[in-house]
């Protein structure tokens, strides 16, 4: 039987150890020349989990883009130990190609602990069955897609995401500027902790800069328009499961200076808020 998507994302996770601390990772191709960006950060996350105490959860990840990283080449992930303390670890990622680092990525974990407990209200959205099917839109309007990229849009996805706001990535059209978005696996995720936040971190990346692009009427495949991530952060609050719908809600609270901001919110179906995410990128328009 084929390995499904997911069960191919997961297996992208598992790097090759060249040395002690030091891993390469494959890619996987999006119909784009660039690696995307989410893919880095869950990569550099599992190899800062094999050189983390066992014992310590990671609980936050920022990551700072340097450079567009190559889909046709590998990615060599160089672990560096910042500092293990009595309760926390502190670990730096460098990923690079051509001798040239791609991405900074700084990852906390912790030891367990017990402590005060308190946080925001989920917001009052639909259920995901009342929200549109991504794919399906995608699959919908796939003949007026360009034949470049058709396949790859039209693909099967390792996540079955339903949204609020569905914008043409060719010709935006003005939305608030937020985004609702229900996902869950399209597979099964195995009962691992660690591999889920790895998934949780790659998916994160997917409607932040998007969301910052609603109220300027612009898709981020438009001739003229020009979107990248400068920086990704997240933030572990409490376990999780991707096998069941999670909601990312996301602002975007500032655009200025050609930079958007967005920050998220993931929740799970009891309300429970699991993770927080901040984005800010390029959102670049020149009349073509």
């Amino acid at each position: 039987m084929n390995a499904s998507i997911l069960d191919k994302l997961i297996a992208l996770l598992e790097l090759e150890m060249i040395d002690d601390h030091y891993y390469r990772g494959h890619n996987v191709d999006m119909g784009l020349r660039q690696v995307f960006g989410g893919q880095v950060i869950a990569q550099a996350l599992y190899a800062a989990m094999q050189v983390a105490p066992k014992e310590r959860v990671l609980h936050s990840a920022h990551a700072y883009f340097l450079r567009t990283g190559d889909a046709a080449h590998p990615i060599l992930y160089d672990v560096e130990v910042l500092r293990h303390g009595h309760n926390f670890s502190a670990l730096r990622v460098k990923a690079l190609q051509h001798n040239e680092p791609i991405c900074h990525i700084t990852a906390s974990f912790q030891a367990p602990e017990q402590g005060f407990e308190h946080q925001v209200v989920m917001p009052q959205v639909e259920p995901p069955e009342a929200l549109t099917d991504e794919l399906a839109a995608v699959r919908a309007v796939a003949p007026y897609l360009p034949e470049a990229i058709r396949d790859k849009l039209t693909a099967e996805r390792p996540f079955d995401v339903r949204t609020k706001y569905l914008n043409n990535p060719f010709k935006g059209i003005e939305f608030p500027p937020e985004q609702y978005a229900w996902f869950k696996a399209n597979g099964r995720v195995p009962d691992d902790l660690a591999i889920n936040q790895c998934l949780l971190a790659y998916f994160s990346d997917f409607h932040c800069l998007l969301t910052a692009l609603h109220p300027h009427k612009k898709g981020f495949l438009e001739p003229g328009m020009k979107v990248a991530t400068i920086d990704h952060a997240i933030w572990f609050h409490r376990p999780f499961d991707l096998n069941n719908w999670l909601l990312h809600a996301v602002e975007s609270n500032n655009a200025s200076g050609a930079r958007g901001l967005a920050r998220g919110q993931i929740f799970d179906q009891q309300g429970r808020l699991i993770a927080s995410t901040a984005q800010e990128g390029l959102i670049r328009f020149s009349a073509p």
